[in-house]
Formats: C-alpha cells, structure tokens, sequence
C-alpha cells in the first residue's frame, strides 16, 4: 500500500476527511498505485498507512524528501469556534516538492490531498486525539503526527443545538413516551446556572460529598462502552436532598478531550420534584467517545449544589471500545403501550400489549415489529444476520422477513416453535421438540440425522451456523453438537456445562462470535414463588446470573461477576408498593434490591464483535438508577400500575473481552440498553445485523453491506462497495477470509470481518 507519485496522487486522491464523522467507520488511504486519499477514519488509533520503498523522514530537514514541521504539534481546539490550522511543507534535497496528503482518522479533521509542497491541517472540532498526517512522492513516504485537544464548555442547554433536541423536554408527557427522554429517562437537559456565586461554588467546592452520602447509582464505574449510542443518563444519590445546580466533568487520560458543563435543576420538575438525575449532552458524548478510546479512557466528575454550598466531584473511569456498534436490537415486550392487544391492566385506560419491537442503533424508541392492536405476539427468536423472525401468536407460529420497509408475515402450522434457534441466515430453524424446518413458511420437517435428543430446549445456532447448542429436555446439562448445514448432520455431543451435582440449572445459551465460548444463564432458584411456575422462567422470584464456558469442556464454567454487578450494584429503600403477578403476590421479594445480583437472565450476543469485544445483551430486573426502583418482580400490568410505577425489568449490554479466556471474568459492569420502551417490561433481546445494502448506498461500517466494503465515495461520504480500495487490505468492520486480510496485523477476522482484537 505504498503511496505512488504526486501527479497519481493528485488524480486519484479525493477529500473525505469528514466520511469519518463521530468515528463512523470509514476508512482508507488509496492503495499502493492510486496514492493518498484525504480518509475518514473509525477513531480506532494507529496510523493506516503502510510505508512505501522509499525513505520515510523523522525530523530535521534531509537530503532527500523531508517534510517540515518534523516534531509532533499539539494543538487546542475549542469546541464550536475557529480552529487552529497546522501548515506542512514537503521538500526534496531542500526545494519545494508538490507531495501527496492524506491523514488516518478523518474525524479529526480535513488535509487538501494535493499536489503541493504545502498543505494545511484543519481540525474538525468534533474531535480529539492523536492524528498521523502522512505525504507521499515517488513512492517515498514521510509520517507526522498532531495532537488534538478538544475542549468544550457550557452553561446550561442550547435550545437550537440539533443532536441534543431529543434530551429537551417540555411536557409532562415527553417523561414516560417511548424510551423516554433521551431514550434514557429522567428529565433532559437542564438550563443555565443564573446564580454567579453557585457557579464559583460549583468550581471549588466544600467537601468531597462522603459526609453527605453523595454517590452516584448509574452508570457504574469501569462501564465499557460502544461509539454510536444515545448519550447516558447520570443518576446520584444525596442524603441532603435534591440539587439546585451541578456540573459534569469528563476528560481523558490522554487529554484528548475536555469538558465542563453546570445545569440548573430542568423547569419540568416543578417545585416539588427533586433534581436527581441529569444527561450528559449528546453532541458532548459524542466528541468525548470519538476523542478517547482503547487505552484513552474518560474520567466523569459530579459536583452538586444546594443553597450556595457545592460538594464533589464523585468520580467514575470509563473505556470507550475504539468502534461502533450497528444494526438492530430486537425484544419482546409485555406491557408495551404501542400494541394494545390485551385487558385487564391496573394503569392507564386498562389496556396493555405483548409484541415484538425493534430499536435501530441511535434512535431513541423504539418501533412495532411483530403484534398490533389486535394480535398479540411474545415469544421470539432472531436470526444473527438480521433476515429473518419467529414469534409466536396464539395458537399458532409467524416467520417475518426483515426488511428497512419493515417486516412481511408468513403464518406457519403450529409447529412446537416456542423460543426455537435459528439458523444464521434464517433459512432454517431447530425447535424445542427436535423439528428442523425450513423457513419461511414452516413445511416438511427436514431430517435431522445424529441428534442427539427429542428435546433440544432453548437452541442456539454458532454465528457460522457450525454449532448448536441446547439444554436437553430442560435438564440439568448444556451440550454443543456440531451441524453439517449441507446433509443437515449432527455430531459429536459434548457437554459444556454440567450442574447435576448442585442446585444450579443452565439454560438459554448463546455463542461467542468466534464460536470458541458460549454464554449462558446460570438460574439458582426456579421462578415458582410458592404458587407454581416452571425452571428457567425469568418471572415469580425467578434467581439466575450469568455465566460462560468452552465449547469444548466443562471444566471452564465461570461466573461473569461483573456483568452480573456483583460487589457494586447499589439498592433502595423498600418501596412500599404491593404487586402481583399472575394472581401471584410479588411485591415483598427483593423489595430492597438488595440481590439484583441474582436476578440475570436471557443472554445472547451480537454476531459481530466490535472495538475488541463481544457485546451479550441479557435482561435484568435490578434498580436502574432512580427511574426504575420498584420491586424487581413487580412487571405485569395486571398486577401493578406501570404508568405510575416503571417497572425495572428492562435490557442491558456488558462487554466481554475478545482476549478472554473462560476461565477468568472477562466481562465489564452493564449498561442499559438505550431507547426501549420506559413503561413496559421488556426482555430477550437480540442485537443482530441489519439486512445488508447493496453497492452504492450509504453506509458507516462493512457489516452494513452484502458486498462488505464500506469505502469513500469520491463526494466526502462512504458507500457500499465490492472490494477494497484497489483490491488490497481490509480495514476494521470490512470483509475478511482469514485474519490476514486485516491491514492492521493485530486484528482478527471473526465471522467473516475484521475487528480489534482487544485488550491483552
């Protein structure tokens, strides 16, 4: 991929610094023949140039091609004001020479492609960190680097800022539509501190907070996140009360970004609600987690007032995954206020629903899939790239293809589909009661030789479709057999997890996107209550956390102590609310929170591994911050108002390291999964790919495209397209074979994709 000469840099070259906007994915210096192109890039760090045969420059000006300044620049850039430019000049043997430019991460800004022997580097000012600038002639390469300092300050909400409209709320009834405000809750954005001397309170405060309880409840500390999402609610709690006013601080460690925000308490609060509770701005999120990432991880300070008095900051770290996550999660929802197909609810006008919904990556709430007004829809599974559905109405089974234009229906017999595992690419599915069958429309059962039983409960097919696994006939065993799509044979059984000598049970598996580990939940106490119920139910006192294993062996069963929020998790006054289930009584279990711990259940994982991780989406019925703190067990609307009471039985993410090891823990603390539906229960998410694009659409990542090349278009944005830039190397998130199609020899080609390999 060495860089050609000026004049075929200058034809073919093209300006797309900006493709990479938020760290959006896209990507490439030309290749070796066409020269440098001006290139978006994901923000993952390091340069993505190769050297050519030529000599590369490190300082001081040579006899040969030189470009001056040698040193690294650091540079400041004020958020929303002119940047400084930084201006290069490319010599050879000390005379002006027109070179070709080009840089690794067009997020962080723009350089004319050439040729000149002048160009000028102009930051973005949406973010940070450490760019390499890179000038090529006759084959001859020179590398310098620029150090961005992003720094953003505010006081109070911008009513005309665009990416933050959705965190501004302005009637009571914004609070509980949809995934609330933000997608997140609480009571958005707050405006500007009036008070100059809380404002020089808020900058020096009195005391760190401990002798008032000050401490934050969410996001918990070590959380790691993905790029792309909707910004993270802050939640504390104070035992002087609620605030007048605070301020968020982020940087990070590498000072690529820094940031101080103060806000008022939000008018909707009225004068009695209490301020407890604040969003990070999203336009803030977003530079910070496209400034930081990998080893650069961000520091969020919290300082409150009240009456002139200011105490803080309480302090929590966090990794931001050096790439974005795309596609599709979908869950089921039982109480969902958008397909009101059934009575009997104690809230609202006394209607709820059971259906399927779906939240695209970045949005806020979420949408129908499956179920309307009248037909209910619940129990489902998903293909892992994101063709196809199965959910289940009563008396009957539906398969929906999935499409951008929303999902087409094909009734199906009644065929024991209940929860059934699909093939990757949704062309068939294994259920329950050992049917393999054709999709869409459910025909002739396919034979399935060498299966090992009549009840592979819970099945889950490997992303490469050459695995599955099953708990037989909801017993006490995990096994992993090995399927042949092409004779449809299975093979050689191993049992992975083994609980026949405890009280444990292991159920809902889900494999690894490299399909070396599965995860799995792990329940201690069936969900009977006294009254009833059935093993590896999620509902009436249900217990479960979750655990990994090897494919290959048993031996490897280990907790994910920190997805499951063991030692941190923080509880609740009992809250003094009787709730029923089922006609069971519920609200007393676990009143506190005090075992939220326990209470994990439902995992799968994203097919695509992203930033160096794997992402398990799994549903929980532990206290979410301040929004959703009533018993764990109180979620049906029969039995509870969940207008007035939102329920905690929601969907959150953990990371797991691809370097992990079952083992070891190699999970992270959770985050809640933004933009679901804030009244309702929701649970058994799928987070899987979109169904892919075709050349020429518009694109942020690979995985988007049926041809898996997301490259600059020519016009500043990036387009689906069916090889890489002159047929060379793939960059993270583009189409692989082997793991030596990756330009970066330190990534991994899993599932067909090259990504970060992760955190050694």
């Amino acid at each position: 991929m060495g860089l050609a000469g000026a004049a075929g840099i200058a034809s073919c070259g093209s300006n797309v610094g900006t493709a990479g906007t938020h760290g959006s994915g896209g990507h490439h210096p030309t290749s070796s023949g066409t020269g440098a192109s001006n290139a978006g890039g994901n923000g993952s760090g390091g340069s993505l140039f190769a050297t050519g045969s030529g000599p590369s420059g490190s300082g001081g000006l040579q006899q040969g091609f030189d470009v001056q300044p040698s040193a690294t620049q650091t540079i400041m850039v004020k958020a929303g004001q002119s940047a400084p430019p930084v201006t290069y000049t490319a010599t050879y043997d000390g005379q002006p020479a027109n070179a070709g430019w080009g840089l690794d991460k067009g997020n962080l800004g723009t350089i004319p492609p050439g040729p000149s022997a002048m160009a000028t580097f102009t930051p973005s000012g949406l973010a940070g960190g450490l760019v390499t600038i890179q000038a090529g002639l006759n084959k001859m390469t020179v590398q310098r680097q620029i150090m961005v300092q992003l720094v953003a300050t505010q006081n109070g909400v911008d009513p005309g800022n665009v990416v933050d409209q959705p965190q501004l709320a302005t009637m009571p009834g914004q609070l509980t539509a949809g995934g609330g405000i933000g997608g997140v809750g609480g009571e958005g954005l707050g405006p500007a501190v009036g008070d100059p001397a809380t404002i020089t309170a808020l900058g020096a405060p009195a005391g760190d907070g401990s002798a008032q309880g000050l401490k934050l409840l969410y996001p918990y500390d070590k959380t790691v996140w993905p790029r792309g999402l909707p910004a993270p609610l802050l939640m504390w709690d104070w035992a002087t009360g609620d605030a007048d006013a605070i301020q968020i601080q982020i940087k990070s460690s590498s000072g690529s970004f820094t940031y101080a925000g103060t806000f008022a308490r939000p008018a909707i609060l009225g004068a009695n609600g209490k301020f407890i509770r604040h969003p990070i701005p999203q336009d803030v999120w977003n530079m910070a987690t496209d400034s930081a990432g990998g080893a650069d991880t961000l520091t969020v300070s919290l300082t409150v007032a009240k009456g002139g008095m200011a105490y803080g900051p309480i302090s929590e770290t966090w990794t931001i995954a050096p790439g974005r996550l795309s596609g599709t999660i979908y869950y089921q929802s039982y109480g969902t206020k958008l397909a009101q197909n059934s009575g009997g609810a104690i809230g609202g006008n006394g209607k709820f629903g059971a259906a399927v919904l779906s939240i695209h990556v970045g949005d806020v709430a979420p949408k129908v899939v499956a179920g309307d007004s009248t037909t209910c829809r619940t129990c489902h599974s998903v293909a892992a790239f994101g063709s196809r559905l199965i959910a289940q109405p009563y008396g009957a089974y539906s398969a929906y293809d999935l499409s951008p234009n929303g999902a087409v229906e094909h009734l199906m017999p009644n065929s024991g589909a209940t929860f059934p595992g699909l093939y990757p690419d949704g062309s068939m599915m294994l259920t329950g009661d050992g049917q393999l069958l054709p999709l869409p429309n459910g025909g002739a059962a396919l034979p399935t030789p060498g299966l090992s039983t009549s009840a592979p409960d819970m099945p889950a097919f490997s992303p490469d479709g050459k695995l599955v696994a099953f708990n037989p006939g909801i017993g006490k065993q995990l096994v992993v057999m090995s399927f042949d799509a092409a004779t449809k044979t299975f093979s050689g059984a191993t049992t992975v997890v083994d609980d026949s000598g405890n009280s444990l049970t292991p159920g809902w598996p889900g494999f690894f996107p490299d399909g070396k580990s599965v995860v799995f939940q792990q329940e201690s106490a069936s969900g009977t209550d006294g009254h009833g119920g059935g093993t590896l139910w999620t509902r009436k006192g249900a217990k479960g956390q979750i655990a990994w294993t090897s494919v290959s062996s048993a031996a490897s069963v280990t907790p994910l102590d920190q997805l499951n929020g063991k030692g941190y998790l923080p509880t609740h006054a009992p809250t003094n609310l009787t709730c029923f289930g089922d006609g069971v009584s519920v609200g007393g279990i676990d009143a506190d929170h005090g075992h939220d711990v326990d209470v994990n259940y439902e995992p799968t994982v994203n097919p695509i591994p992203s930033g160096g991780y794997a992402w398990v989406v799994f549903t929980s019925r532990r206290m979410y911050g301040s929004v959703a703190t009533i018993p764990p067990f109180c979620s049906d609307p029969r039995g509870v108002d969940l207008v007035q009471n939102i329920t905690p039985k929601k969907l959150w993410v953990a990371a797991i390291d691809l370097t992990g090891q079952p083992g070891t823990d190699a999970s992270h603390p959770a985050f809640y999964l933004p933009a679901q539906e804030i009244l309702a229960g929701n649970s058994r998410g799928f987070w899987v790919l979109d169904p892919c694009m075709p050349d020429g659409s518009t694109c942020s990542t690979g995985d988007q495209c049926c041809n898996g090349y997301c490259e600059p278009s020519g016009d500043g944005g990036l387009t689906c397209s069916n090889m890489a830039p002159g047929g060379m190397c793939s960059q993270p998130m583009d189409k692989c074979t082997t793991s030596a199609d990756c330009c970066d020899p330190t990534n991994v080609c899993i599932n067909g994709f090259c990504t970060v390999k992760g955190p050694q």
